[in-house]
């Protein structure tokens, strides 16, 4: 067993010198500090810039104001970690991550500051309303990161759900959505109020926080509309204008089916609307998102045409894209942006509607994924069972329909090139839905199915990681059935994870741990059970039963992954990182493209994990 792990450590930090590279953010050290039984202890970020032969690290402390102290005997060069033993509490302490004697990074306490196992990041929880005759309040739901004022350092974009936030089909008004960007010290930057002519709910509040123009500074765009309100208080468009249907006994009432759209780029470190265009495509006509998906059904009354995903794509291989989705069940558009010299500009738009793209109706998913699936240096969006090429054409449809789960990476070890796990949903009692799959793997470049099982069935969830050493390459399972091979499907036991859900790294191995609700457990594949790692208290999931964090991710320290969950008082956001002593070190994963992309898109409609292009 030790002669394999050494093998599986050398293999993960082979595979991480192969990763598809993004080095578009600045980053810092990213270093942070969590109070332990056992001491301090602080990681910090290895960068693909990093020349692996020359780095070393030394960490000094100051207590008290007092002269710094080197902590470590020797270079630290085997982790970006380190457990300082003999801190005292009682007093002011300072560390310092030093680099060939310069000071790169530092963490401070105070004195009298409790000893939690995670970071606080206050929160302004905004007040309540009244629409239609109903009181609401807020929550605080989805977030993405991004270095909004080009320090370095990451900052939170949070979104606030209204409590009567609504799926596309139900009738009612809802609250607004609101967007708040925060430091990590709880310093608000601005607040974005996407006003009453923007539907809240999963399917209709996306929000992408990327550097889309290169100037080190991210940006955010999303959807708007007539009275949304920028950061700074200015109005978008024409702010008396309220678009929603008022009459009750309508159909569409309290829904938002006339009106313009708009796709707004603010900017990030003041929420300022850069500028706005035409939402491509519009709306209309409202019955003309119907199709072979959600059993073969359509509508008038804004429930298909309301249903949105988004993501970020190097389409040209060099320039990250908004690319923005609309239609799941039927037909489904996807259009590219570019925002370049402060102006949005369409690139180009594929739709499932034309001819030519007819056999894509009906695979769009609830999330999508972005990635170079044919190795050709520019990335593709796959949105469910269809992938569309970096030029806006279809590069294939599996055939095999829509679904709530997508999972993307190299999956099979002895395959070359990425897969796509697809979870697929039945979709009704007809020989279409009888003959699609709870769940496949497919060759992302081509479509190619490797393996379908349970035609007919219906998996509302699915995961594809690497969890157990004991089989090459990574593991599948949904709802249905035992722990399958990613490579042939076949089940290696009718046992599986007790979560289906989210995944992260957490402990000092290269598997990956298990992520649901406010919990993190890993897979014993020994005893065949779930063990618990880490049982999050005082906080809550998002997203009722799919019991999402607020985000996860590689946004602090080593390359192990953060979670970020609310507290239930809703005053802060809580960060969890991992205290486990790393055994080895690696790239942060936010240098992998695939991986940082997929941190913008984690909150898009029904959120899925991240994964890198070379797990």
């Amino acid at each position: 067993m030790k002669v394999k792990w050494i093998i599986l450590c050398l293999l993960a930090t082979c595979l991480q010198l192969t990763a598809q590279p993004y080095t578009g953010e600045h980053l810092s050290r990213g270093l942070v500090g969590i109070p332990t039984e056992k001491g301090m202890y602080l990681s910090w970020r290895m960068l693909l810039t990093d020349d692996p032969a020359q780095l070393a690290f030394d960490i000094y402390r100051s207590t008290d104001g007092a002269k710094a102290i080197k902590l470590n005997d020797r270079p630290l060069t085997v982790t970006t970690d380190y457990l300082d033993t003999s801190v005292d509490w009682t007093k002011a302490v300072r560390w310092s991550l030093r680099q060939e004697g310069k000071e790169v990074a530092s963490w401070s306490r105070r004195a009298d500051e409790p000893r939690l196992p995670y970071l606080r990041v206050p929160i302004q929880r905004p007040e309540g309303g009244e629409v239609a005759g109903e009181r609401f309040f807020y929550r605080a739901n989805d977030c993405s990161v991004g270095d909004l004022d080009g320090d370095g350092e990451y900052e939170i974009v949070l979104k606030w759900d209204p409590s009567n936030a609504k799926r596309p089909p139900q009738r009612g008004f809802t609250g607004n959505t609101l967007l708040d960007a925060y430091k990590l010290d709880g310093t608000r930057l601005w607040r974005i109020d996407l006003g009453p002519n923007v539907r809240s709910g999963a399917a209709t509040t996306n929000f992408l926080v990327f550097d889309f123009d290169g100037d080190g500074k991210a940006e955010l765009c999303c959807k708007t509309g007539d009275g949304t309100m920028d950061g700074t208080g200015r109005p978008i468009g024409n702010a008396d204008k309220d678009w929603r249907t008022w009459e009750k006994n309508s159909p569409t009432y309290g829904k938002i089916v006339n009106g313009p759209e708009y796709l707004t780029m603010f900017e990030g470190t003041t929420g300022r609307a850069l500028d706005s265009q035409e939402y491509i495509p519009t709306r209309y006509p409202l019955d003309g998102w119907g199709g072979i998906g959600g059993n073969c059904g359509n509508d008038n009354t804004g429930g298909r045409s309301d249903r949105f995903t988004a993501g970020v794509a190097f389409l040209d291989g060099q320039t990250p894209s908004p690319v923005m989705v609309r239609g799941w069940y039927g037909r489904t558009v996807v259009a590219a942006w570019t925002f370049t010299d402060g102006q949005l500009k369409p690139l180009w738009t594929f739709d499932s509607a034309l001819p030519e793209w007819k056999g894509y109706s009906g695979m769009g998913n609830h999330s999508l994924t972005v990635a170079d699936f044919d190795g050709d240096g520019y990335d593709e969006v796959c949105v469910g069972a269809m992938t569309v090429d970096q030029n806006g054409r279809g590069l294939y449809t599996t055939g095999l329909r829509h679904g709530d789960a997508l999972h993307a990476g190299q999956f099979i070890a002895n395959r070359p090139g990425m897969q796509v796990f697809g979870v697929h949903e039945n979709e009704g009692d007809n020989e279409v839905s009888r003959r699609t799959p709870a769940v496949a793997m497919f060759d992302g470049a081509t479509g190619e199915i490797i393996w379908q099982v349970a035609c007919g069935a219906d998996a509302g969830r699915g995961v594809a990681a690497d969890i157990d050493p004991r089989y090459p390459g990574a593991e599948c399972w949904c709802n249905i059935g035992g722990l399958r091979r990613a490579d042939t499907g076949e089940i290696v036991t009718p046992k599986k994870p007790n979560s289906c859900n989210f995944l992260l790294y957490w402990d000092a191995d290269p598997l990956a741990e298990l992520l649901d609700h406010t919990s993190i457990s890993k897979w014993n594949w020994q005893t065949e059970t779930t063990d618990l790692l880490l049982k999050a208290e005082g906080v809550v999931s998002n997203n009722g039963t799919k019991g999402n964090p607020c985000l996860s991710g590689d946004i602090l320290g080593d390359w192990r992954e953060e979670v970020i969950w609310a507290s239930e008082n809703q005053n802060e956001l809580r960060i969890y990182t991992t205290t486990i002593p790393a055994t080895d070190r690696r790239v942060t994963w936010m240098n992998d493209r695939q991986y940082r992309l997929a941190i913008a898109w984690q909150n898009v409609a029904y959120n899925q994990p991240p994964h890198a292009s070379n797990p």
